[in-house]
């Protein structure tokens, strides 16, 4: 639900009323709604040190050989990480290294065959049974062991909508993407909505592939033709604890997932006049269409940012999130130079404190102009999480060659340092990695 609209509708009195009562406390409580002031804060960038979230950082490299090279790929591959396991998963490979960085197997094999796969399009697993489930192009949910074994494919739901306005078409079927594991043998996808008229968003499934609970989408447009947009995808979910989170991009509502399998409306990200309208969603226009594009663009920011580098990550106690834009010009307040603000697009990451109700945005370390938090422990690179495990860690990866190229001494010199016996073993590190080394994993366990 958008905020330009929630504020049309007759029940926000009520939320807000609840708001006004009750103080959320944490990620876990549902039945009020509370309010993540990100266009409130749009030119109100701070430093926040790493210091405040954990004691220190674990830099595990990841072996690299032929058989797994991951690569720079923009970091855009997901990372899911275990007691005793590290799973990075590009669009053409899956790798499992072990907690020490050493490679262990690999996970399926590009192919046509039984447990092949031509792409990835997910990674989800079932920790507590050692599951690992891989969504394949094609409409298939792969199932492996943690050592790479093949066990089954799951079919994954399809839902069908006309391509064209002619109705002599047939329609055209898609599965649900961002699939993700539940519990027990439940799972969860998105259905893209690129004619604006589909009744449900999201689907949950069995293990047998069939829907036993449809969610109903309330946000209907009029396209009168299907543009094939990731604006009309969600993120890939997140969870804490039991607890499941999930979020489509043009919709400024994260949605708790609970036990009884309830969708229910939990904060709702302000964005303002910024957030994505379905004025905008109605839009027609052909991708290759720059001008059109353009106008879709101005005056829009996406939350998160697209990219996998920045994606929404849960805590108990806080939210981490990114917001950008592809036409900075058309917002009101300057982002933060970043180092990732390619094409001139703004970028910024956000940190929303859940117990407090405080809502955050970062600037960017002014040596390197890299986002997130400021690394104050043992002078490295600023640390921004991907990923929240089981054992209360928050996960990060870095470029081998860009700790190369930035963790100079005139860098550590410009830099507080807490820890200099933790700064000792990062520059031991820096003398025994190379440029085209796999990246390096970050650990930090929370407070």
């Amino acid at each position: 639900m958008n905020m330009y609209c929630l504020r049309f509708q007759v029940w926000l009195p009520v939320c807000m009323l609840l708001l006004s009562g009750c103080r959320q406390t944490g990620m876990d409580r549902t039945g009020h709604i509370a309010v993540i002031e990100v266009v409130q804060n749009l030119g109100k960038y701070q430093t926040i040190p790493v210091s405040e979230f954990v004691a220190g950082l674990e830099y595990i490299p990841l072996e690299t050989g032929d058989d797994c090279l991951i690569g720079v790929e923009e970091n855009e591959y997901y990372v899911t990480v275990t007691a005793t396991h590290i799973f990075i998963s590009g669009q053409y490979y899956c790798y499992a290294f072990g907690r020490d960085g050493r490679f262990l197997n690999r996970i399926g094999n590009r192919g046509q065959g039984p447990g092949e796969y031509s792409s990835i399009l997910g990674l989800s697993m079932d920790e507590k049974n050692r599951t690992l489930y891989l969504q394949a192009a094609g409409g298939a949910l792969l199932e492996y062991s943690f050592d790479g074994v093949f066990r089954r494919s799951i079919k994954i739901p399809a839902n069908a909508y006309q391509l064209s306005s002619n109705p002599d078409n047939p329609p055209s079927v898609f599965s649900l993407n961002n699939v993700f594991f539940v519990h027990d043998n439940l799972f969860i996808g998105h259905v893209s909505n690129h004619r604006g008229n589909e009744k449900y968003n999201f689907h949950l499934f069995n293990d047998s592939g069939q829907v036993v609970k449809s969610f109903e989408n309330h946000r209907l447009f009029n396209r009168t033709s299907s543009i094939f947009s990731p604006d009309d995808r969600a993120i890939k979910p997140f969870r804490i604890s039991e607890n499941m989170y999930l979020k489509e991009y043009a919709n400024d509502t994260l949605y708790g997932l609970n036990e009884q399998n309830e969708l229910i409306p939990q904060f709702v990200f302000d964005l303002g006049k910024y957030a994505y309208h379905l004025e905008k969603r109605r839009m027609d226009f052909i991708p290759s269409d720059t001008e059109a594009a353009n106008r879709m663009h101005e005056g829009l920011i996406y939350l998160p940012d697209r990219g996998r580098t920045a994606p929404l990550v849960g805590v108990p106690g806080h939210i981490f999130f990114s917001i950008s834009t592809f036409r900075p010009n058309t917002i009101h307040a300057p982002f933060p130079n970043d180092l990732k603000s390619y094409n001139a697009r703004g970028r910024a990451l956000g940190l929303y404190d859940t117990v407090n109700q405080k809502t955050h945005l970062l600037d960017t370390d002014p040596d390197t102009r890299m986002a997130g938090l400021i690394n104050d422990l043992d002078g490295g690179l600023p640390f921004w999480p991907r990923d929240y495990t089981s054992d209360n860690e928050l996960i990060d990866i870095w470029q081998a060659y860009q700790m190369k190229e930035f963790l100079t001494e005139a860098y550590f010199a410009a830099h507080e340092i807490k820890d200099p016996q933790a700064h000792q073993k990062l520059k031991e590190l820096l003398k025994i990695l190379k440029d085209d080394d796999n990246p390096v994993l970050v650990i930090g366990k929370l407070k």
